[in-house]
């Protein structure tokens, strides 16, 4: 049974009054079950007709920020809101203008750096006017998003390239920044760049961490005891298109070392990034891969060192989407949520999440809510937040629009 949105109920009475169990179909070894679960409730948000593109990120007061783009007849806006104990308030906007460039998979967003410190991004064409030509463009707010410094690049500008799929991650008390980059022209290949950007706007130089990456899928990042962590997906001979991870030690990043090792030659972009969520010390990572023409979704967990994974393991190997996102629960125990493919019975694609445990057991896949397999979805996003795990997507066309979910923390309690 697929959960409906709930619309014209206050929302704090609805999370105190009428969290509801549903009958969900689960999915093991491609067999489905029926199982109940308990709390999970489809809410409104303040999002208009037209948002699309929401990202997820927790502040440490343990509400949830949540941005997304809109759209109006001059171009996009970038907009903002919190939720906190059962509300959605302080809600914002960053910044709006025409000539922005935005898709399913490459979106604006809004990254809190700490409780004040937040840091929005988003692309605009580049002057040439060549599609594929765009520049990222980064403002700060120091006062949790009530007022915002002046847009900048984090490049010199002038660099005729395409620049996008930004990820921004604290690092101390900055923000690190990193990115996909075009402008060597003369290799044509697209690396992976760094940045810190400080509270006053100053930025640091640039550091290329790899010199061949995927043209097109998106960064992930984690804040492990060791310090930050990010994950891409690589290009090396033969058209490789594997994951590889870096640790920032200090002032420099690690050698890019191998995450996954399918060995998946493909010419081309499969857009499908990665994902990272830490717990302490332990790492785990999750990604999607169609090596020998086996679409797959696959997790690994790290112990002690974020750089060394166990063995990896397939969460979805019935041909998933993919466009995968994880988060810890508690030490032991993970979720993942990720794109099912279409179902054969009922002829429609699932948003499925499902517990891994860092012994590399899992539970069955659950079938949260239908979801349009196709571009319109975008990427959807989780976290976690006071009350469970929240996830965001877009509802797709005809009328787009930013659909929430919450996840009672009951869901992953063992």
């Amino acid at each position: 049974m697929m959960l409906n949105l709930l619309k014209g109920v206050p929302l704090k009475g609805a999370i105190q009054g009428l969290l509801f169990s549903v009958i969900i179909v689960l999915v093991v070894s491609c067999q489905p079950v029926e199982q109940s679960i308990d709390q999970v409730l489809i809410i409104d948000n303040p999002s208009e007709t037209s948002a699309r593109f929401p990202s997820l990120a927790s502040l440490p007061d343990g509400a949830v920020l949540m941005s997304w783009t809109e759209t109006f007849e001059a171009g996009h806006v970038l907009k903002f809101a919190v939720f906190k104990q059962g509300e959605w308030f302080q809600r914002g906007e960053v910044a709006q203008g025409a000539g922005w460039f935005a898709n399913w998979a490459d979106f604006p967003a809004v990254t809190p750096i700490d409780q004040t410190f937040w840091v929005a991004h988003w692309q605009v064409r580049a002057k040439s006017g060549r599609s594929h030509e765009h520049d990222i463009m980064l403002s700060i707010s120091v006062d949790a998003g009530a007022t915002w410094s002046r847009p900048q690049m984090p490049y010199r500008p002038g660099t005729a390239a395409g620049h996008g799929f930004v990820a921004i991650f604290p690092v101390g008390n900055a923000a690190g920044v990193v990115w996909l980059d075009e402008s060597d022209h003369e290799s044509g290949r697209t690396s992976l760049r760094y940045t810190r950007l400080y509270r006053d706007g100053h930025l640091d130089t640039v550091q290329v961490i790899d010199k061949s990456t995927c043209t097109c899928c998106w960064v992930a990042t984690a804040i492990t005891a060791a310090g930050p962590v990010i994950a891409w997906r690589s290009r090396r001979d033969h058209e490789v298109r594997d994951h590889h991870i870096a640790l920032l030690n200090q002032d420099n990043w690690t050698i890019p070392s191998s995450l996954s090792q399918e060995k998946w030659s493909i010419d081309g972009c499969p857009v499908n990034g990665p994902a990272l969520a830490a717990q302490g010390d332990k790492l785990v990572a999750s990604w999607y891969t169609a090596e020998n023409n086996r679409p797959r979704v696959r997790v690994a967990f790290s112990d002690s060192d974020p750089l060394q994974f166990r063995t990896a393991i397939d969460v979805d190997a019935d041909k998933p989407s993919g466009r995968i996102k994880v988060a810890w629960l508690n030490d032991h125990t993970a979720f993942i949520t990720w794109i099912t493919s279409i179902d054969r019975i009922t002829q429609k694609a699932s948003l499925a999440g499902r517990k891994l445990f860092t012994d590399g057991t899992m539970e069955p896949v659950m079938r949260l809510v239908d979801i349009n397999p196709g571009r319109d979805s975008g990427i959807p996003q989780l976290v976690k937040h006071d009350s469970g795990f929240m996830l965001a997507w877009t509802n797709g066309a005809p009328n787009n629009r930013v659909q929430t979910i919450l996840l009672s923390l009951e869901l992953g309690n063992q």
